[in-house]
């Protein structure tokens, strides 16, 4: 069997380009799938309306799946907890081919989240890098800690990291000695 010439070597290998807008589109159509049945769930019990506006301001009975232990991860690593979803654009234009086409292209691209505390994202599927999901489990023993942490602790807690920004501010204001440098 011949050996193949390096011509012959690189046109077999795959275009990186190629190959990573490929992997992007699969992932952005599994995050739309995701979303979209997400989006459907939450439409059955009755929380959505049929616009993106009453989609932030439905109310209605909360499942215990919209509760923010469902969440999606953006590309600068926020953890945004779903309560509500929403498609912005879901529907098909049916007027010309080409519309027809350009609309199948972005439908169901952007989504609307409604956060627990009431937040309201509008995210193009491009800008999620992950969904994150709080097993039963991890629920129960987070809500077990913070119950024990209430109830041990009278004074309010300080948030993680503040002891060294304390310590790092009164080492900057006291003064130091010339030769204690």
């Amino acid at each position: 069997m011949p050996t193949p010439t390096p011509s012959q070597m690189t046109s077999q290998a795959p275009d990186p380009n190629r190959v990573m807008s490929r992997r992007d589109l699969f992932w952005q159509n599994v995050m739309r799938e995701i979303l979209s049945a997400l989006a459907v769930a939450a439409g059955s019990g009755g929380r959505l309306s049929p616009t993106p506006k009453g989609a932030a301001f439905s109310s209605g009975p909360v499942d215990d799946m919209f509760d923010g232990r469902l969440a999606i991860v953006t590309t600068f690593g926020q953890r945004i907890p779903i309560a509500d979803i929403f498609p912005v654009f879901a529907c098909s234009v049916p007027t010309s081919a080409q519309q027809r086409s350009l609309s199948g292209d972005v439908q169901c691209t952007v989504y609307q989240i409604r956060t627990p505390s009431g937040e309201i994202y509008t995210l193009p599927i491009s800008e999620i890098q992950a969904f994150h999901s709080l097993s039963e489990e991890l629920v129960k023993t987070l809500e077990e800690r913070a119950e024990t942490a209430a109830i041990g602790s009278s004074a309010p807690e300080e948030p993680f990291g503040f002891a060294a920004f304390k310590s790092l501010s009164t080492d900057a204001e006291s003064p130091t000695a010339p030769g204690d440098a």
